[in-house]
C-alpha cells in the first residue's frame, strides 16, 4: 500500500516520514509533495491509496486537492492535518468524503491509530471489490435495506448513510443515477400458496431477465416492504445516457415484468437520485404509499404533489342497499359507483379507503347483530384475512375485499332467512360431535349466531331445545352401549360426553326412569 504526504512545511513532512512506523501499518512506499501540483503529478503516476495532507497551502489547498481527486475518480482515502479548528473546513472535508480531520500539533501515537483505521477501511474496500457479482449484490442489498427500509429526512441519518456508503466503497458510475420503484403484485387468493417459489424470488428472477436484455440498467436492491403484503422496493441503477421517452421506458418495464411473472403488477416510480438525495426520494415514494391507492396493472410516475383527491363524506350510502342487493351484478354496480365517486386521476386517498372500510364494517356489524349474527365470527376465516391484509395494495384489491365482505354477509343472511337451513346445519354438526364437550356458546359460533337467538331459532324449527336434542343423542348411544358391551358405566358416561359420572346417572334416570345400572340389569341380556 502506498501513501502520499502533502504539506508546504518540509519539517512536518520529514517528521511524518521518520516518526510514524509505516511498515508496521502495512505501508510499503511513502511519497511526499510540498504543494498541490506536485501531489497531482505523483497521483497520476503512482498508485496512491492513502493521502495525508495539510489544508492551508499557498499554491492550492488540501481541500482543492481532494476535490480534484474525487473529480478524477481516484480511489484515495484522505486524512487532513490542520492548525485551524474551522467548522467550514470540517464540513467541506466531510462533503469530499475525507476519512479524518485531525488538528495539529501532531501526537504520533494517536495519528498512527487513525492511519491504521484508514488502512483497514482500504483493505475492506479491496475485499468488497473482489467479491463475486452475486456476493456483491447480497452485501449491497443489505446496505440498502438497512438505510432505505425506513428512511427519514434527518441530518443524522443522512450523515450515517453517507458514512456507511463510503465505508463499503459504494459508488455510482459517472453516468449513473439511482431509480427507486415500488412494485406491487396483485395476488389472487387461489394463488397465494400455489407457487413453489416465493413471490420475491419470482420477481427477482423476472427482474434479472429484464436486466440481461437491458444493459443500461443494473440492480441495486430488491426487498419486501415492511407492513405490506406483496409490495417490494426495487432500486435500479440507470444510465443517464438513455434519452428516450421515460414514461414509455417504464411502461415497457411494467409490461415485461407482468408477462414474465404472469401477474398483475403496479409500478410506482420515484424520481431519479444520487447518493446525496436517494434518502429523500425514497421517503417521498413511501409517503405516496401512505397517501394514495392506485389501480393494479398500472404505472404511476411521481411528479410533484398528488392531485387534489376527494375526501370521505360520512354515511355516503345505506348499508342495507348492499346487504340486500338482489343479484351479484347489482352489488357490483353499486360498489363500482361508490368507488368511482372518490377517484381522481386513477387514485383514491388512502385515508378515504380506511374510513370507508371502517364505516362499512361498523354498519354491517350493527345490522348483523340486530339479526343475532356474530359478525366477528362470520368473517373469521383464511380468505377474509388474506383479502384484508392486501386490501390497500390497489383499488382492485380493495374492491375484491368489499365484494367478498358483502357477499359473505348477504349469503349468510339468505341462509338464515331460509328457515330450516340453520337447524339442519346444527343437527348435522351435533350428530357428528355430540360425544364432545358441546354447549350453547360453541354451537352458536358454528353458525355465527348469538346463543339466545340460536336457542330460539332451533326450538322454533325443531320443536325441541338444543339441550334436549343433545341429551337424546347421548343417552341413545349410552343405552346401546349398556346393552351391547361390557364397558364399565363410568367409561360409557365419558364416551358419550359426560365427564361427571354422578351427573350422567342423574340425567339418565330423569330421562329413562331408571339408573344406568338398573337399565343394564333389567333390560334384555347382552349378546356375548
Amino acid at each position: 500500500m502506498n501513501i502520499l504526504l502533502v504539506d508546504d512545511d518540509r519539517y512536518i513532512v520529514k517528521a511524518l516520514q521518520e516518526k510514524v512506523h509505516w511498515s508496521a501499518l502495512g505501508i510499503k512506499h511513502v511519497f511526499s509533495a510540498y504543494n498541490m501540483q506536485q501531489a497531482q503529478e505523483i497521483i497520476k503516476t503512482q498508485a496512491i491509496q492513502l493521502l495525508i495532507s495539510d489544508i492551508e497551502m499557498p499554491r492550492g489547498s488540501g481541500l482543492e486537492l481532494l476535490s480534484w481527486i474525487r473529480q478524477e475518480n481516484y480511489e484515495v482515502q484522505a486524512i487532513f492535518l490542520t492548525n485551524y479548528a474551522d467548522f467550514n473546513y470540517a464540513q467541506k472535508a466531510i462533503e469530499l468524503s475525507s476519512f479524518e480531520y485531525y488538528l495539529k500539533p501532531i501526537e504520533y501515537d494517536k495519528l498512527e491509530l487513525i492511519i491504521k483505521k484508514a488502512v483497514n477501511k482500504i483493505n475492506e474496500k479491496r475485499q468488497a471489490s473482489a467479491l463475486s457479482p452475486n456476493d456483491r449484490y447480497v452485501l449491497e442489498r443489505t446496505f440498502w435495506y438497512d438505510h432505505l427500509r425506513k428512511p427519514q429526512r434527518t441530518d443524522d441519518q443522512q450523515a450515517l448513510f453517507l458514512q456507511d456508503s463510503r465505508r463499503m466503497g459504494l459508488q455510482l458510475a459517472n453516468d449513473e443515477r439511482l431509480l427507486p420503484i415500488v412494485v406491487s403484485l396483485d395476488i389472487d387468493f387461489t394463488q397465494h400458496t400455489a407457487n413453489e417459489l416465493t413471490w420475491s424470488e419470482l420477481l427477482k428472477s423476472a427482474i434479472d431477465q429484464v436486466l440481461v436484455a437491458q444493459p443500461a440498467y443494473r440492480l441495486g436492491a430488491l426487498f419486501k416492504i415492511d407492513t405490506w403484503s406483496e409490495k417490494y422496493f426495487l432500486l435500479l441503477k440507470r444510465s443517464q445516457q438513455l434519452t428516450g421517452d421515460f414514461s414509455l421506458e417504464m411502461e415497457t418495464l411494467h409490461q415485461t415484468l407482468s408477462q414474465l411473472t404472469q401477474q398483475k403488477i403496479q409500478l410506482i416510480v420515484g424520481n431519479s437520485a444520487n447518493l446525496d438525495t436517494i434518502l429523500n426520494q425514497t421517503k417521498a415514494l413511501y409517503d405516496f404509499l401512505d397517501q394514495a391507492v392506485g389501480h393494479s396493472q398500472s404505472v404511476y410516475l411521481l411528479r410533484g404533489k398528488l392531485p387534489n383527491l376527494p375526501v370521505y363524506q360520512e354515511e355516503p350510502f345505506e348499508i342495507t342497499n348492499f346487504l340486500l342487493a338482489n343479484s351479484g351484478q347489482q352489488l357490483d354496480d353499486s360498489l363500482s359507483q361508490e368507488m368511482a365517486s372518490f377517484e381522481s386521476q386513477g387514485l383514491i386517498a388512502l385515508p378515504v379507503l380506511k374510513s370507508l372500510r371502517l364505516d362499512i364494517t361498523q354498519k354491517t356489524g350493527i345490522y348483523l347483530d340486530a339479526k343475532g349474527i356474530l359478525a366477528h365470527k362470520l368473517f373469521q376465516n383464511v380468505e377474509h384475512d388474506f383479502l384484508l391484509q392486501r386490501c390497500y395494495n390497489s383499488l382492485e384489491a380493495f374492491y375484491s375485499y368489499l365484494t367478498n365482505y358483502f357477499e359473505t354477509a348477504r349469503n349468510y343472511i339468505q341462509l338464515l332467512d331460509s328457515k330450516q337451513s340453520i337447524a339442519k346445519i346444527l343437527i348435522t354438526y351435533i350428530d357428528k360431535h355430540f360425544t364432545e364437550d358441546l354447549n350453547r356458546k360453541a354451537l352458536a359460533e358454528v353458525v355465527y349466531l348469538s346463543e339466545d337467538h340460536l336457542a330460539r331459532l332451533f326450538k322454533k324449527e325443531t320443536g325441541q331445545t338444543l339441550v334436549n336434542y343433545i341429551t337424546e343423542k347421548r343417552l341413545g348411544l349410552a343405552k346401546s352401549l349398556l346393552l351391547h358391551s361390557d364397558e364399565p358405566i363410568y367409561q360409557i358416561a365419558s364416551s358419550v360426553g359426560y365427564d361427571n359420572y354422578s351427573y350422567f346417572t342423574k340425567i339418565f334416570k330423569k330421562e329413562v326412569g331408571v339408573t344406568p345400572v338398573e337399565y343394564r340389569n333389567t333390560a334384555q341380556p347382552r349378546q356375548r
